[in-house]
């Protein structure tokens, strides 16, 4: 029996090869068009099945198509030249439940490094919704890896797991963000639309990536895999007959054998999605909070731990939503919600003037805030009744939210209402009344807080939702119209975002709904549930060139956070995914406050967590090279330079670290910072061939190596 495996072992690596290549041999027969990008060239059949995909002369694909869900073809496939290289696939489906028919447009174009591939489907008549499937399969071999923006590699919720790897196909199924619970703690999901395929033998590697531009990526996307090789995006929800034709694209992409090629490509391509808008949230990277305290602070103590900004906790407001109620003037009071408890000596009133002198206080300190904000939650103890008293014109009418909202919003809030914080209902940031009511709020903030850095929007989790009461033209869910938040989501933000930093602000956002395409406009990251496995990998994926910060919980509470008993560990996560924690700050609101123990931890990693401000990772082709598998190492570019985080490298004394494809490796000097160290150790260094090789030091199992112009 072990001969047996042991020949199986062998062999089946072999048939699979052997079966990729008959498929591509037999479909090749029939194949009569292909489209070549610089390094990929695509091959299709007479009805726009891709028959195979080379990148230099090796194969990746044995086949691919887009199919739409329980529909037949219908007659002949008209094909057309598209342009430059390009070809048109137009072909009519029906639907063999309903007899309906569907045209679908398939476009295949040259696009530099990628063949750009398109979709329409358009369809007359009542509306009806089935799934759009694109599937891949892949040439696979025992040596064939897979990779993808996983929240988990091994699809696990029990602690961390590093997402930068390659690994073997396997029979899994992830949805594009975290559809099927409230928060993005577990590690079954993806944050970016991609797929990679990666064949280290001969160096090659394939992604396909699903625009985030495309207006319907709202509904439920799925990508699932399989131990033969096959790659299947499935796109649920999607309504067709409604008068618009829905419309995809993405692209087939042509890389080196590395899981950084597909998302180096998208950043490239689709940069307003990865590149802060405003500049300044670089400068505001480092360990944050979540407090209203506004006393004296210990600034050297807290600088010793990397500190940098305060998201001003939600107490300010007199109600959810209303964050700056129609003052006068920047002097004049309101009774703050006062929900939350209270820091010692803030009492139950305050003003703008107060606000913006507490962010003067932290600006002069070198510290950073981020005014609270909101666009799905509004109210306070909104479930009781109307006060039938209430008049439309009442100038004090702001003071109660039901009356409020009844005469000011009134087709804000998601019907039937869902309670959140507060007794807050739910809201639909897409209401054209609502959507202006927000704007102004963020001119109020604008305008009277002028010494604050922006605002933090919390609780994106309620963007799974859908308006039933509303319609987006496309969307078809439960049987009739619907406007997913997502939507609601991306049409603020287009005016949102452009009013905010044309005065000089940022955007923070709380991505508790977390997928790329809604990262447009933002401009940094505070994450809620960043600490555990998952939460942490997502949002550092998405976050890859923007400031990105995550809670540090209370540690009874909190299932994975092992500050105390593992502090390494937790603070070398999040080195290599370049994110900060929450520090320990005064009155810290659900999140972890001073303790002497903590404090010193938080102080010996502060000058490493520091050397990060401002970090994009680079995404090199095969950029890091670890003798051994040593250690686990990132590379990130910072404004004077370089830093490599090397971390779980054991009971190691030295870790040998190459670098390569990295501009200005000839002109660095090298030195290694150290949980605790007093000083910066310089590393010897060898630059031969355009690699730079580095003997690291090592302490605790960890070194913060910068590399300086």
């Amino acid at each position: 029996m072990k001969q047996l495996q042991s020949i199986l072992v062998i062999i089946a690596p072999l048939v699979f090869q052997w079966l990729g290549t008959a498929a591509v041999s037999r479909a090749a027969e029939s194949s009569s068009y292909q489209v070549k990008a610089s390094a990929l060239t695509v091959t299709l059949t007479d009805d726009g099945t891709i028959a195979g995909a080379k990148i230099r002369g090796h194969e990746m694909l044995t086949a691919g198509k887009t199919a739409v869900a329980g529909c037949i073809p219908d007659g002949a496939v008209k094909v057309e030249k598209d342009g430059p290289g390009g070809i048109r696939f137009t072909r009519t489906v029906r639907d063999t439940g309903s007899n309906r028919t569907l045209t679908v447009v398939e476009e295949f174009k040259p696009a530099g490094d990628s063949v750009r591939w398109e979709v329409a489907i358009d369809s007359d008549g009542a509306p009806w919704v089935t799934d759009v499937i694109t599937e891949l399969n892949c040439a696979v071999s025992g040596s064939t890896r897979f990779w993808t923006a996983w929240s988990d590699p091994e699809h696990l919720s029990d602690g961390w797991r590093d997402p930068l790897v390659l690994k073997p196909f396997s029979n899994t199924k992830w949805p594009y963000s975290n559809l099927t619970y409230g928060t993005p703690e577990l590690g079954d999901f993806i944050s970016i639309p991609l797929a990679t395929v990666a064949q280290p033998n001969d160096d090659t590697g394939l992604s396909l990536v699903l625009s985030p531009e495309s207006t319907t990526l709202e509904p439920a996307i799925w990508l699932e895999t399989d131990i033969a090789g096959t790659i299947r995006f499935t796109r649920e929800k999607h309504a067709f007959g409604r008068g618009k034709p829905l419309r995809f694209a993405m692209d087939l992409v042509a890389h080196e054998a590395d899981w950084r090629g597909g998302l180096r490509w998208m950043t490239v391509r689709y940069p307003r999605f990865f590149d802060p808008p405003n500049p300044k949230a670089d400068l505001m990277a480092g360990c944050g909070a979540y407090s209203g305290y506004e006393g004296p602070l210990d600034v050297a103590h807290l600088k010793a731990m990397a500190f940098s900004v305060n998201w001003k906790l939600s107490d300010d407001f007199p109600y959810m939503g209303m964050f700056i109620p129609p003052v006068k003037d920047a002097n004049e009071t309101w009774e703050r919600s006062c929900d939350e408890e209270a820091p010692p000596g803030k009492g139950r009133t305050t003003c703008c003037r107060q606000m913006d002198d507490y962010g003067k206080y932290m600006k002069a300190n070198g510290f950073y805030v981020l005014d609270y904000f909101n666009v799905t939650e509004f109210g306070k103890n909104m479930s009781r009744p109307l006060n039938p008293a209430a008049k439309r014109d009442d100038p004090e009418l702001w003071k109660d939210p039901i009356a409020f909202m009844h005469f000011s919003l009134p087709n804000a809030a998601l019907v039937p209402h869902e309670r959140t914080c507060y007794k807050a209902v739910v809201t639909d940031c897409g209401d054209p009344v609502y959507q202006k009511y927000i704007l102004e709020q963020a001119k109020r903030d604008i305008e009277y807080l002028p010494d604050t850095d922006g605002i933090c929007i919390d609780r994106m989790d309620w963007l799974r939702r859908y308006n039933y009461h509303a319609d987006d033209g496309l969307s078809w869910v439960n049987g009739g119209p619907a406007r997913p938040l997502l939507v609601s989501w991306k049409e603020l933000m287009e005016k949102l975002g452009p009013l905010m930093h044309e005065a000089g602000k940022v955007i923070f956002a709380n991505p508790l709904t977390t997928r790329l395409d809604l990262m447009s406009q933002v401009d940094g990251i505070y994450s809620e549930y960043g600490e555990s496995g998952g939460g942490l990998n997502s949002m550092a994926l998405i976050a890859n060139r923007k400031t990105a910060i995550t809670w540090t919980g209370i540690h009874d509470k909190w299932p994975f956070c092992d500050l105390k008993p593992d502090p390494d560990s937790y603070f070398q996560r999040h080195l290599y995914m370049g994110v900060y924690p929450t520090a320990p700050f005064p009155f810290n609101n659900h999140a972890i406050r001073p303790d002497p123990q903590t404090d010193a931890q938080y102080a010996t990693y502060g000058p490493l967590l520091e050397a990060m401000r401002g970090k994009k990772w680079v995404l090199a082709p095969h950029c890091l090279e670890v003798a051994k598998d040593a250690a686990k190492v990132n590379l990130f570019e910072v404004p004077d330079g370089y830093a490599l985080p090397v971390i779980l490298a054991g009971e190691a004394k030295f870790v040998d670290v190459t670098v390569r494809n990295v501009r200005g490796l000839d002109a660095v000097k090298c030195v290694a910072l150290h949980p605790g160290g007093d000083a910066p150790v310089p590393i010897p260094t060898i630059f031969k061939d355009g690699s730079l090789a580095l003997h690291v030091p090592i302490r605790r199992g960890c070194a913060m190596v910068l590399l300086r112009r």
